[in-house]
């Protein structure tokens, strides 16, 4: 049965798009990240307490593994003081959604043998070894990632991603966040009979919650310039401390959006929440707005383009509107 997987997954890999290409580009590196337990009803949780923080690093390598696909991914995550313990090891094969433009399916496969094969991207005789064998499909935990703008984000579907290692019926809902320079993610395990939160983590690196929080700004265009015929073109996540992200109007246009908040560039006593809008490369924005620093929410009209930006609760989906 894997075999004929393969084949189907070798075929689907070879017809890639440019979205695949500039994630598996993205993707790639080292990132090192604050983690922090949200909330647990778990027992083991007391050796980690809630609020306190563990560094931990990610690496992400591509590998060459034709047999399963032309664009594969292995990622190796662990605590930053015990890098030859993995706690995490996947390889990520990453494919076009054929039914959604600029959506990209990110297919998880387990080694059934984990620390035989750390370090794998380093190792290209031992990834020479690697066959089907070795792996497992973790087929209802597949990511979807949308490509908006210069960023990534999405996650998993639904209340397939079964996990049992707390005896009960459970499903995990992971997101992600992938820019330039933002890598953010959220894991929740969730009861599966009625959907009740039992453990939430998130991971995040260049900002701190507690200090400077996460915004998604949604972007509007109008052809005509008239703000009657806004329609939504993208939503970027920005953190109020420099966070910036770049996407291309359908004039051709490519647009910087930079979010500034404690770290005020001008004057850091000043107490103000400032949103930027410019040119790529440019030497000044031609357009800002203004908000008080602890606000929920900044706006920043022009007509024929919009964009309103809500502060993301670390612990809720929800936005402000």
């Amino acid at each position: 049965m894997m075999e004929f997987l393969a084949a189907g997954l070798a075929a689907v890999g070879a017809a890639d798009g440019g979205d695949v290409a500039a994630l598996q580009h993205l993707w790639t590196g080292v990132r090192d990240s604050s983690e922090q337990v949200v909330m647990s009803l778990e027992r083991g949780a007391a050796l980690w307490p809630l609020q306190s923080e563990r560094r931990v690093r990610t690496v992400v390598a591509p590998v060459a593994a034709p047999w399963l696909g032309a664009h594969v991914l292995y990622l190796e995550e662990f605590l930053e003081d015990q890098p030859e313990v993995p706690r995490r090891q996947l390889l990520m094969l990453l494919e076009p959604r054929g039914d959604q433009e600029h959506v990209v399916r990110v297919r998880l496969f387990t080694f059934l043998a984990p620390q035989r094969w750390t370090h794998l991207n380093y190792r290209p005789a031992l990834l020479a070894q690697l066959a089907w064998k070795d792996l497992a499909s973790s087929s209802g935990c597949e990511l979807l990632l949308n490509h908006a703008g210069d960023q990534f984000h999405g996650g998993t579907l639904g209340r397939h991603c079964l996990d049992y290692s707390a005896g009960a019926a459970r499903y995990l809902d992971y997101q992600l966040l992938i820019s330039q320079d933002l890598y953010w993610y959220r894991r929740r395990v969730l009861r599966q009979s009625d959907g009740e939160l039992q453990q939430e983590v998130i991971g995040f690196n260049r900002f701190e919650p507690s200090e400077a929080r996460l915004y998604a700004c949604r972007v509007a265009w109008s052809a005509s310039g008239r703000r009657r015929d806004l329609q939504p073109l993208l939503t970027l996540d920005l953190y109020e401390a420099g966070g910036h992200g770049q996407f291309v109007t359908p004039d051709g246009r490519t647009l910087e959006l930079t979010l500034h908040g404690r770290d005020w560039p001008f004057a850091p006593d000043r107490d103000a929440l400032l949103l930027l809008l410019q040119e790529q490369g440019g030497d000044a924005p031609f357009a800002t707005a203004w908000a008080q620093v602890d606000t929920q929410r900044i706006a920043l009209e022009l007509g024929w383009l919009q964009v309103r930006c809500g502060a993301i609760a670390p612990d809720s989906d929800e936005l402000a509107q």
